[in-house]
């Protein structure tokens, strides 16, 4: 059974000097640390005393002397329990003899094999805390380091409920397999087993996907499966994603690198979403602005806009479009020697010829919908619904004629434009059809 009773020591540590502390500060003192672990002894047993420097004493005053003594038949307050993981275990910055640390574990290991007790060579002064635990006795601490599961050891203390009458760390977890405990034994592993409804799932989910865990996972996958099991999959949806991510994430180790393929993995959903609302309305704009994902990704702005006139706003926009070319001159759409001219009638209808055009036509809505100026879609009568021409007339004179990608138009269909404005009173001005001489609006 585990104790969590309240231990009452029998044995004190005697007092220690100032003096030594002082002494054994001078002999490691270093110029880059500010905080100290200062081991005074180290056998029998091992006297610990945690000290802290200020930058601005030109004296060097030590302060917070805290002491940590590692002994069978010793326990810590709680309240020194947490002190040791805040001021030592987890704290980078905290100066400690990493010599001693290798006479300890020689010590310990020969004395006590079944403890288990490793070298931490990442993280060495987690083996205090292994050997602190070991001296105390029938803690969830001691099991999970003696089993060798050191990172769930180290976090322990956040599991939310556990039975106390419990004898192997499996117990502990509510049943999680020694397997699928030691390919979770990372930091993040730890932190998604401290939830009871997550271990009940990894039990689920090992039964359907064992290959999970045949191998040790890292800190990226085990974030990636939690991520999975809050989302409210099922298991077998979960076990299928994170199966087809497993190796990319096993090549994250760090939370940049992470965050970057989540990152892309979000792009991509994104992208296919987009495709499936796309191809409800237009395969056109999937292929001109979307064919894949670097196009995706460089037509996002585009893309937002699309998809705001159009699954957003649709409504909103057709009926502003339908008002705005009723104070337009209706004569201006006609049919005339194999061409057509008219206005856009819907949102779809200008975006679509914004997306096909590539060009900045998509800019001008709120200048069409309020009649600041006037779009005019010419076809050719053969095929009159694809995008050909793209014009534009601003204050009754030709502003902008183009083909899409902003081409010329050729001699012939020049002509038929200047016909066009004379025969509808527009004054052509200066434009030459010749976008390299053109002032584009």
């Amino acid at each position: 059974m585990l104790d969590y009773s309240l231990n009452k020591n029998e044995w004190k540590p005697p007092k220690l000097s100032q003096r030594i502390i002082r002494e054994k500060f001078d002999a490691v003192r270093n110029g880059s640390y500010r905080e100290y672990l200062l081991f005074i002894t180290e056998e029998p047993y091992i006297d610990a005393v945690y000290v802290r420097t200020d930058e601005d004493d030109e004296a060097c005053g030590l302060y917070e002397n805290i002491r940590f003594v590692f002994r069978e038949g010793y326990v810590w307050s709680r309240r020194t329990e947490g002190l040791f993981i805040n001021k030592c275990l987890n704290n980078s910055d905290c100066y400690f003899d990493r010599s001693a640390m290798e006479r300890f574990f020689r010590i310990y290991s020969e004395a006590h094999p079944e403890w288990n007790l490793k070298r931490y060579l990442t993280k060495r002064m987690r083996m205090l805390d292994h050997i602190y635990a070991c001296l105390k006795k029938n803690t969830v601490r001691e099991m999970l380091y003696k089993a060798g599961l050191d990172e769930l050891a180290a976090a322990s203390d956040s599991i939310d409920e556990y039975d106390l009458l419990s004898t192997r760390p499996s117990e502990i977890y509510e049943g999680v397999s020694m397997k699928a405990l030691r390919a979770l034994n990372c930091p993040e592993g730890a932190k998604l087993l401290s939830i009871s409804n997550n271990r009940r799932f990894v039990k689920e989910l090992q039964k359907l996907y064992p290959d999970i865990f045949i191998n040790k996972m890292n800190d990226s996958q085990c974030r990636y499966l939690s991520r999975l099991i809050t989302g409210d999959l099922t298991p077998g949806e979960t076990g299928r994603l994170y199966l087809a991510r497993r190796a990319n994430l096993a090549k994250a180790w760090t939370y940049a690198q992470y965050d970057m393929l989540i990152a892309a993995e979000r792009g991509r959903m994104s992208y296919e979403e987009t495709k499936k609302e796309f191809a409800d309305l237009d395969s056109l704009y999937i292929k001109c602005l979307m064919p894949n994902m670097n196009e995706y990704t460089r037509n996002k702005k585009m893309i937002g806009m699309v998809k705001y006139y159009l699954l957003v706003a649709r409504e909103e926009f057709d009926r502003k479009i339908r008002v705005s070319n009723r104070k337009r001159e209706y004569d201006w759409q006609e049919r005339d020697r194999g061409y057509v001219v008219r206005y856009p009638q819907t949102i779809n209808d200008f975006c679509r010829e914004a997306v096909y055009q590539s060009n900045c036509l998509l800019t001008y809505t709120e200048a069409l919908i309020n009649n600041d100026t006037t779009i005019l879609f010419m076809r050719q009568e053969h095929d009159f619904n694809k995008p050909f021409i793209t014009i534009e007339i601003f204050r009754n004179r030709l502003a902008q004629a183009y083909h899409r990608f902003n081409e010329d138009c050729t001699p012939e269909e020049a002509a038929w434009i200047r016909d066009y404005c004379e025969r509808h009173g527009i004054d052509t001005g200066t434009f030459e059809f010749d976008n390299m001489v053109d002032d584009l609006m």
